[in-house]
């Protein structure tokens, strides 16, 4: 696609051009000697201002390029930083949760009460922050990962997470997932969109009502020729509109904003941006959520029959 610079200094081109074709024509039709003077005088003046308005824009430009250039190094040096910092920081922290627990199992019974609540809570923290750094290294690598552009059936998608990767979770919490109708292919990067789905759902079940079973119902329908729009509603505790515009931003400060909703939305929404994709919440605090979002959407599809049209 041509950049707006680019289109504007063709058509300066094309106009400098015009006036002079204007200025010969002028000359050739005999017009008065201070007509013509004076008209002349307004082409060569607008045309010195296209002329300068060329310039500019290729001022910009450049500077604009230049600025891009300096952004992309400077975060790249970040996610370095984030990266390697992040690594230095596991190993310890490994230590102290190994050490802690073995430490915990040796001297169980022998200590007093608040001991071994310290004991605990420092063994806590550290897996946590372990956790933290994780879900940070996490949020960094979709910067740099490059997207694979494949068609990716849903349904699928989801019978893995069920069989598979979230069997554990789904029978202890007695959770079901249910997709009234068959979901599209879609195109996009099938490892993120695994991971899209998979963080959703985790936190679906996470804002369970203590004495309701997770109900996870996902739909899916083409909003435009290359786009699909994917919703997954539970009947969860819901969050308070005020929440919602911060929701998916990154969580680290606290022990109650970690369980609360951490790295996970905030991944998603970045999966989500790295498609060209646009995500939303609907909620209410006592009745549950609708997380949306987009996504390509392949080949039309017929949903009541769950299939690609040619």
């Amino acid at each position: 696609m041509e950049r707006p610079h680019t289109r504007l200094r063709l058509l300066i081109r094309q106009l400098s051009s015009l006036f002079d074709q204007m200025a010969a024509a002028l000359e050739q039709t005999g017009t008065s000697a201070d007509r013509y003077n004076s008209i002349k005088q307004r082409l060569l003046a607008g045309k010195h201002e296209l002329h300068t308005i060329d310039q500019q824009v290729d001022h910009e430009t450049a500077e604009r390029q230049r600025i891009e250039e300096a952004l992309d190094a400077s975060n790249e040096e970040l996610r370095n930083f984030i990266y390697m910092t992040s690594h230095d920081f596991r190993e310890p922290l490994r230590k102290i949760s190994s050490f802690g627990a073995i430490l915990k199992e040796s001297i169980d019974g022998k200590l007093e009460q608040e001991d071994q609540e310290n004991l605990k809570f420092m063994i806590d923290g550290a897996e946590r922050m372990t956790h933290m750094i994780e879900d940070l290294l996490a949020y960094s690598r979709i910067h740099t990962k490059t997207i694979v552009d494949e068609t990716v059936d849903l349904n699928g998608v989801i019978e893995q997470l069920e069989r598979l990767d979230l069997v554990g979770l789904l029978e202890d919490n007695g959770a079901n997932i249910e997709t009234p109708q068959p979901l599209p292919h879609i195109q996009a990067d099938p490892g993120l969109v695994k991971q899209l789905l998979r963080n959703l759902i985790i936190y679906a079940i996470k804002h369970r009502k203590e004495d309701i079973p997770p109900r996870i119902v996902i739909r899916a329908e083409r909003i435009a020729e290359d786009e699909i729009r994917i919703e997954l509603e539970d009947n969860g505790v819901g969050i308070e509109a005020k929440n919602d515009k911060d929701i998916f931003k990154m969580s680290l400060h606290s022990r109650e904003e970690y369980e609360d909703a951490g790295t996970g939305l905030a991944v998603c929404k970045k999966i989500v941006d790295r498609h060209g994709g646009r995500m939303k919440i609907k909620s209410k605090a006592g009745v549950g959520s609708t997380l949306w979002f987009t996504l390509p959407g392949s080949k039309p599809w017929a949903p009541e029959q769950g299939i690609s049209l040619s």
